[in-house]
């Protein structure tokens, strides 16, 4: 074998590790060398996870290999490797050939050539080296994420102890909770349920559905002194919630294929306990909120209090004879964003898009949240043209306005902007009702987002 050869060998190898973002992109690079000496037709890596005991497909972890007679096959030449101690097995076309580290077996390598592979091939002689850096750089992947796994974990458990720092109503929080979980521990099915109080049964709470009437059952034994339970053969975990000494619900991780493992149940029970310390904090907030006037998210007034100051105002503006406009304002598409990043960047967007309004508003003009993603605000002593100019302002300041979401972790997504869409009205003193003036600008904002979004409609 020339020097160059084994050069351009190993070094395809070690580049492969590199550049690989992922368990497919460097089976794909092993390809690439082996083709150096093979006409390959396939390249599989299997290894034996360490929780299971079970040989599983390098890329696909989550499965287990089915009885069929090349998973047959597998086992047996894994087996093999075991027992002889032998760097490869040759079958017609296929070659196998070890994962090992510190002389011991990890998994095993299939080599598919179009062709019947010959033993005494040059590149046998280096078959050795061959199997020392595939297994280094099998079982490094395999390391680097078990680091990125821990970290995400971690900011997991952040973000959870966190939602109440803007949020306090359970039935929006809960569901928040499934979507960091689910995104954490994305190889099983993840639950939430809460415990109905009059009926003392358990209702889902995310995601929509669960087909499986036998949670059902299950978590039916949940006491409020339950630790873990584990059902299904170890491939379900109900995790109980318990707040102020009560069952208030579950958290349930189900992989209808695999056991979940030792690791992913002591991930989910810390999960578990950073979960009952922000519903027992939520719980309290509510108590406390039920008398508050401020929206905890954007610090604007919150709905009950918009319409005591909308009573005040149109009655100062009657009494005085002086202009009063409203504007209410919608962000375009925010389920989408919902949707696609998640409730907790929805949150992080309505509260830049509230800071990025609130600097364009006197500090006389009243700000408040209406509800959702809507914002409406009362500028007294305001006249309608004097409005569409700072609606227009209002629409453009957010527009082009970069909301930094680099903290979420979100596929290399740095930062996101949103655009609202305006309605404007102009108090009339004839009308009988307050509520007129903020309803003749919902009526317009209905037409700003009828007409395209992204505008300002004043109300005529």
């Amino acid at each position: 074998m020339d020097t160059e050869t084994l050069y351009n060998f190993t070094y395809t190898l070690v580049k492969s590790f590199e550049e690989a973002k992922d368990r497919n992109e460097l089976i794909e690079s092993f390809s690439k060398a082996f083709r150096i000496f093979f006409n390959i037709e396939e390249l599989k890596i299997y290894m034996m996870d360490e929780y299971s005991y079970l040989l599983k497909d390098f890329t696909k972890p989550w499965e287990n290999l089915s009885n069929n007679p090349e998973s047959t096959e597998i086992k047996q030449q894994f087996d093999n490797f075991l027992i002889k101690k032998s760097n490869f097995e040759i079958n017609n076309n296929i070659l196998y050939f070890p994962i090992c580290q510190k002389n011991k077996t990890l998994g095993i390598v299939k080599l598919k050539s179009c062709e019947k592979i010959n033993p005494k091939s040059n590149f046998f002689k280096i078959l050795p080296l061959t199997i020392a850096q595939i297994s280094m750089l099998t079982t490094t992947l395999k390391n680097k994420e078990a680091i990125k796994i821990s970290s995400k974990f971690h900011q997991t458990v952040r973000n959870i102890a966190k939602i109440t720092e803007t949020q306090y109503e359970l039935d929006y929080i809960l569901p928040i909770m499934g979507e960091m979980i689910d995104q954490f521990i994305s190889e099983h099915l993840i639950y939430i349920f809460i415990k109905n109080k009059n009926k003392k049964e358990y209702k889902l709470i995310w995601p929509k559905n669960c087909s499986d009437n036998r949670i059902y059952e299950y978590l039916e034994e949940i006491t409020p002194k339950s630790p873990t339970i584990i059902k299904q053969d170890g491939k379900m975990g109900i995790f109980p919630l318990i707040v102020d000494s009560k069952a208030y619900g579950a958290i349930v991780a189900y992989n209808h294929f695999d056991k979940i493992t030792k690791k992913e149940i002591e991930y989910l029970e810390e999960i578990k306990q950073q979960a009952q310390i922000t519903l027992t904090r939520a719980k309290s907030y509510i108590e406390v909120l039920e008398y508050a006037t401020i929206d905890a998210l954007t610090g604007y007034n919150n709905r009950h209090q918009f319409e005591k100051r909308l009573k005040e105002t149109t009655a100062s503006a009657k009494r005085q004879n002086q202009p009063l406009c409203c504007i209410m304002s919608d962000i375009d598409f925010f389920k989408k964003v919902n949707d696609t990043y998640g409730h907790a960047v929805g949150d992080c967007v309505l509260k830049n898009v509230a800071k990025t309004i609130k600097k364009e508003l006197r500090e006389e003009d009243i700000a408040s949240r209406y509800g959702g993603e809507e914002f409406i605000f009362l500028l007294p002593h305001t006249k309608l043209d004097e409005a569409k100019v700072v609606a227009e302002r209002l629409r453009a300041q957010v527009e082009k306005k970069k909301i930094n979401i680099e903290e979420f972790n979100i596929d290399g997504i740095k930062e996101i902007s949103v655009t609202i869409s305006i309605g404007v009205s102009e108090y009339n003193k004839n009308d009988k009702e307050a509520q007129s003036l903020y309803l003749k600008a919902d009526e317009a904002l209905y037409k700003a987002k009828e007409g395209g979004r992204n505008r300002v409609v004043i109300y005529e």
